[in-house]
């Protein structure tokens, strides 16, 4: 599962990464905000779905 090696996507990137990072306690913020706009922009898109359903549900239409 997932894209071929040599292909960027997020989680090889998030991997690769981790090489770069010497040390959690003085550079939390390396991973803190990467991680913020992660859960951002998936959870964004979770309120688009559910707002394209609620629009375009015709079960949903007379409630």
């Amino acid at each position: 599962i997932g894209v071929q090696e040599g292909y960027a996507d997020w989680g090889q990137i998030v991997s690769r990464a981790r090489d770069w990072i010497p040390t959690l306690q003085t550079h939390w913020y390396i991973v803190v905000y990467p991680g913020l706009a992660l859960l951002l922009y998936g959870l964004s898109w979770n309120l688009v779905g559910d707002a394209l359903r609620d629009i375009l549900d015709p079960k949903l239409r007379g409630k």
